[in-house]
């Protein structure tokens, strides 16, 4: 009987490396699966942002532009507040910051172009983070 026992503990240590290792790969899978869909909702918030901050004020109209403009901006600030990558949260409110203050004078034909320019590069660290 006293030989038997060292066999018996050998294969019960045996199965309990075998549930340990096998807990981890579920972990790892599991893990995997978390980075891959915060991978997604990454994906799905740029996407998102960058159409909103694509939007482009008619000039023709400045108030209505303006005001467009700043519902823009709104929408970018409740999707920075769903963002979990803080460089991607900050991105996006630096768009919707630039968006939000818009104002009159900004759309007028002499500086609309600045106004824009401005933009463009708050809609290029987006880009970069969300690259």
């Amino acid at each position: 009987m006293r030989a038997g026992r060292p066999v018996a503990t050998i294969v019960l240590a045996l199965g309990l490396v075998g549930a340990v290792s096998g807990c981890e790969a579920v972990q790892q899978a599991s893990d995997t699966a978390n980075q891959v869909g915060q991978a997604a909702d990454k994906a799905t918030l740029c996407i998102d942002a960058l159409k909103l901050a694509g939007f482009t004020p008619d000039a023709t109209d400045p108030a209505k532009a303006v005001e467009e403009t700043k519902k823009k901006a709104e929408e970018l600030d409740a999707l920075a507040n769903k963002a979990a990558d803080t460089t991607l949260r900050d991105a996006i409110q630096g768009v919707s910051d630039k968006m939000s203050k818009v104002t009159l004078d900004d759309l007028s034909p002499a500086s609309i172009a600045t106004w824009t320019q401005a933009k463009l590069d708050t809609v290029s660290t987006l880009s970069n983070a969300c690259g």
